[in-house]
């Protein structure tokens, strides 16, 4: 393990039926197993996603020795709560962030409070959980004032997957903070079992990353040039169960941030 570089894997893994499904769990292990197999450090799943299971799924990230960004459904007294955690590669729980904004007639959970900042042997990382990050740039805002390295956005996208990659481009332009968005591959949502159904709609899960400038010059011919920033899509995926895999480096990048700020700013 570097601390320098970080191999992450984004899991577009299909659901079992529904949401509160037990062969979810299972199957969760499996794609942990091929991402750890295929070398990654990180593994994160989409939202809500195996959705149960916590203590396999640590007890799969020691075995494995890989750490897991994984989602759960919660239930805490009369509230249902989202919820996406860090797991480390000794199985332990290092952060746990719930779902901020709540989609309201759509999701039936309760809403969480705040962001919170996640230490790990790469840096500090922080977890937006879908719209929590393509559609309210407050969080964005709040990680990259606490100077965060590397930001996760596991999804259940329905209907706005053009809208989200519209505000990923913007957000890694705004922050130049590499983001790992995977989705649930294509499916129709349902959460319980008894639920009818939406149409299926799912895919296309993306890793962001921000070119790594080290050199005034190489700002300056960034700025000059027309092009978009579609270039920074370094992993995009389909609409079937895939895993994307992306190395960073995570320390040239945090070097490149200082010297955009020093650049534009006129302080280098």
């Amino acid at each position: 393990m570097s601390p320098n570089s970080i191999t992450i894997a984004a899991i577009q893994s299909l659901p079992r039926h529904h949401l509160i499904n037990p062969e979810n769990i299972s199957h969760a292990r499996d794609l942990l197993e091929e991402a750890s197999h295929l070398g990654a450090d990180l593994a994160c799943f989409p939202e809500a996603y195996p959705a149960l299971g916590e203590e396999k799924i640590r007890k799969a990230a020691r075995d494995l020795r890989i750490f897991v960004v994984a989602g759960f459904l919660v239930k805490e007294g009369n509230d249902l709560y989202n919820e996406s955690v860090l797991i480390d590669s000794e199985g332990k729980l290092i952060g746990r962030q719930r779902k901020i904004h709540v989609p309201p007639g759509v999701e039936p959970y309760s809403h969480g409070s705040d962001y919170i900042i996640i230490e790990t042997p790469w840096g500090k990382i922080g977890i937006l959980i879908c719209i929590d990050g393509w559609g309210f740039p407050e969080g964005f805002y709040r990680l990259n004032e606490a100077g965060v390295d590397i930001i996760f956005n596991p999804n259940m996208i329905f209907k706005k997957k053009s809208q989200k990659r519209i505000s990923l481009l913007s957000r890694i332009l705004d922050y130049k903070i590499p983001i790992v968005a995977p989705n649930n591959a294509f499916w129709s949502l349902r959460i319980f079992s008894e639920d009818p159904g939406m149409p299926a709609e799912g895919g296309e899960s993306l890793i962001l990353v921000p070119p790594a400038f080290q050199t005034e010059d190489e700002i300056k011919v960034f700025m000059k040039e027309a092009s978009s920033c579609e270039g920074w899509i370094l992993a995009e995926g389909g609409r079937d169960e895939e895993i994307l895999f992306a190395t960073i480096d995570l320390q040239a990048l945090k070097r490149a941030r200082s010297l955009w700020n020093d650049c534009f700013l006129g302080i280098g």
